[in-house]
């Protein structure tokens, strides 16, 4: 071999650990404590690992789409000749098939012809009021509650507007389709504060809180879950005057992760253990101390034994937390452990609240909520404007108490604007 040989040889093994050093950085992002199984599931299956196929199990029955039970339309076709060869057609049967699909929609101008009288009580001009439309708007609700349930499922101005165009052969443009979407929203805030108010009468509230890019400035979108109530909002802090303001006089249970804004809220509280379930797990595995492993392995067990044998009395959770201050209460060299030391002595009351009452061990209602919210920041790269941010927290906040309560979002925020309309006098 020759020295070009070699030094060939020298470069192709620098560039290969070059390259190993990088891969291992980029899977490092898949393997830490804070990735959920949801996200390191789908890369299990790119590496190796088990990844469940779509549809039924081998050897269930498959299913498909049942046959609509209301029938709009009827066409008979009929062949007078065959098509492939042109003969004469004997033996006729009939066979049925439903095809479902849509017609192409049409914007509607209405023209409203509005008598204006004086009163001589109140010596001043009064006039109906218009319940089709917010006032001195060009727009009317059905145009604008569609538009905010396009926003609110994550699609961008820009695709409403082609949508309107494609579908409506209407164009507005994307600041209009801005103001329509913040207009509806400053509309609704008496509504958006009883639905703070509502939240507060829950059993139960599950809280957390992402990023929200507001023209480039990292701002705050915060979700508060009830069971049929949903509270979002968009705020500069993540600190906790957040917190306090939106959930002050709550004396329910609040479901939240370690962050240290849910701290001093005086409340019931119950720390997420799915959370801690899984930073444990990844300490155990990638850890070389023997006392970090065995000091995880006996926190999982004790919280896998309080939810196998949970019996949700105050005996039963006294017991637990006798269990989880044998585990803390001692003094641990290895820095992880002194870590989660102090994290669980603070919050050793708030891990078997479950014990006691029956409620969830997470705050994962809170994180499906903020899920459409964060697909929709990735299509968006954010707000342009705090405004804009809390508009969306608004109309979302709307969109998932419907879903919470069953109920179909268009028809739900019509009647609550109809009824504010109604309530008004128009000059």
């Amino acid at each position: 071999m020759t020295c070009a040989d070699c030094e060939k040889l020298a470069r192709l093994v620098d560039e290969q650990a070059k390259r190993i050093i990088e891969l291992e950085v980029r899977l490092a992002r898949y393997e830490n404590a804070n990735v959920p199984p949801s996200i390191s599931g789908v890369h299990l299956g790119l590496i190796g690992g088990n990844k469940s196929r779509p549809g039924r199990k081998k050897g269930h029955e498959g299913v498909g789409r049942k046959t609509p039970a209301v029938i709009h339309n009827r066409k008979s076709l009929k062949l007078k000749v065959c098509p492939h060869c042109g003969g004469k057609l004997k033996r006729k049967n009939v066979r049925k098939r439903v095809v479902t699909d849509i017609n192409p929609g049409q914007a509607v101008n209405t023209e409203y012809e509005i008598q204006r009288s004086f009163c001589e009580n109140c010596h001043k001009m009064v006039e109906p009021i218009v319940v089709d439309a917010l006032p001195n708007s060009r727009f009317g609700l059905n145009l604008r509650l569609y538009i905010t349930f396009l926003s609110v499922l994550g699609i961008t101005l820009s695709k409403i507007k082609t949508i309107l165009e494609h579908d409506y052969t209407l164009r507005i443009s994307k600041g209009a389709i801005a103001n329509i979407i913040e207009q509806v929203a400053e509309y609704l805030g008496e509504d958006y504060e009883k639905l703070r108010l509502q939240l507060l009468q829950e059993q139960d509230v599950f809280a957390d809180e992402t990023s929200q890019p507001v023209f480039g400035k990292k701002h705050w979108l915060w979700a508060f879950i009830g069971k049929t109530v949903a509270y979002l909002r968009a705020d500069k802090s993540r600190g906790q005057k957040v917190v306090e303001k939106t959930l002050k006089g709550y004396n329910g249970i609040l479901h939240s992760d370690f962050w240290s804004a849910y701290n001093k809220l005086k409340c019931g509280k119950q720390k997420c253990l799915a959370h801690l379930t899984r930073e444990l797990r990844h300490l155990r595995e990638r850890t070389k101390s023997k006392e970090l492993k065995v000091y995880c392995s006996k926190l999982l067990r004790l919280l896998r034994y309080a939810k196998d044998n949970n019996q949700h009395t105050a005996q039963f959770r006294t017991f637990c937390e006798k269990r989880l201050h044998a585990i803390i209460d001692i003094e641990y060299t290895d820095k992880d452990c002194q870590r989660l030391n102090k994290r669980l002595r603070r919050h050793a009351s708030e891990l078997f609240t479950f014990t006691e009452h029956e409620t969830e061990v997470t705050n994962n209602a809170a994180e499906r909520s903020l899920r459409p919210c964060v697909i929709k920041r990735k299509n968006t790269y954010g707000s342009h404007s705090l405004e804009g941010a809390q508009a969306h927290a608004v109309m979302a906040s709307f969109y998932q108490t419907s879903q919470l309560q069953g109920i179909k979002y268009e028809p739900y925020i019509k009647e609550i604007i109809e009824n504010q309309l109604q309530n008004k006098t128009q000059i």
